[in-house]
This record gives structure tokens, C-alpha cells and sequence, in this order.
């Protein structure tokens, strides 16, 4: 199962090994075959970096970005957003992007450049939350909090 997470998008069809070197890639057919037999348009991904915010592949079936989530408002209750970030852990000049998507499934790309930050490490938020045994576990809790 931990395999499945790690498996990246490849132009040939079929599935080879992971550039990664854990797991596999899968082809354009791979996907096309997961999304009818799932009733789905396309899947939307992350764990990679795409320049340009992110990449449709697989004839616009397979959405990658570079690092995903699920973000949605009491006030726009038609619409969830899956953002992506830019200039990711301050290592790479790439744009984020986020994805509206619409009560009809119509996915709108948005594409942006990554603003000056605070002077902190890049993903420290992450650690206080995740890696300290004595910080809060609950990140939904958490991220309300900060919003």
C-alpha cells in the first residue's frame, strides 16, 4: 500500500520502475483505466515539483503539484481549492498554483509567484506540529486555529 503513494505519472504505457527508486510509474492507460473503472474525469496529485505550479499529463487526466491540499470557506460552499506551493521549502524558483473546483467539477487554474516570507526555516511550522511527541497531533484543529 505504501508503494501506491509514491508512484509517479510516466509517458509510456504500463508501469516501470520509480525514478524514486521505491514504487512504480504508471502510463497514460493506467490512468485512463483507474478513472473509468472509479467514475472519475481525472485524479489530482502531489509529492512533485512542477515549475509551473502544476502539469496536466495523461491527456488531462493526471493533475500533479507540487504539494496538495484541500482548502475550502464557510462562504464558498460551491467550491473547494487545491493549492500548490511555490518556491517549494525555499530550495526551487517554481510558481504555486491552486485549483478551484467548481459545483459542476469545472476544474479553474490559477497560477502565482511566491512572495517574500518571514526569516524562519522553511517547513518549521511542520516540525513543531509533527515531529515534537508533545505538540497537538490533530492538524485540522490546529489549522483553524491559525486561520
Amino acid at each position: 500500500m505504501m508503494e501506491m503513494l509514491w508512484t509517479d505519472p510516466q509517458t509510456e504505457p504500463g508501469r516501470g520502475p520509480s525514478k524514486r527508486g521505491v514504487g512504480m510509474q504508471f502510463g497514460p492507460d493506467v490512468t485512463k483505466r483507474f478513472c473509468e473503472n472509479n467514475g472519475l474525469d481525472a485524479i489530482i496529485r502531489s509529492h512533485e515539483v512542477r515549475m509551473e505550479g502544476y502539469e496536466e499529463e495523461h491527456d488531462g487526466k493526471c493533475i500533479t503539484g507540487t504539494f496538495s491540499v484541500p482548502i475550502s470557506a464557510p462562504n464558498l460552499t460551491d467550491k473547494l481549492a487545491v493549492f500548490s506551493a511555490p518556491k517549494y521549502c525555499d530550495s526551487t524558483e517554481n510558481k504555486g498554483a491552486y485549483i478551484n473546483i467548481g459545483p459542476d467539477y469545472k476544474l479553474e487554474f490559477h497560477k502565482f509567484d511566491a512572495v517574500p516570507h518571514p526569516n524562519i526555516k522553511p517547513m518549521v511550522w511542520f516540525s513543531s506540529i509533527f515531529l515534537d511527541c508533545s505538540a497537538p497531533t490533530d492538524f485540522r484543529r490546529h489549522m483553524h486555529k491559525a486561520a
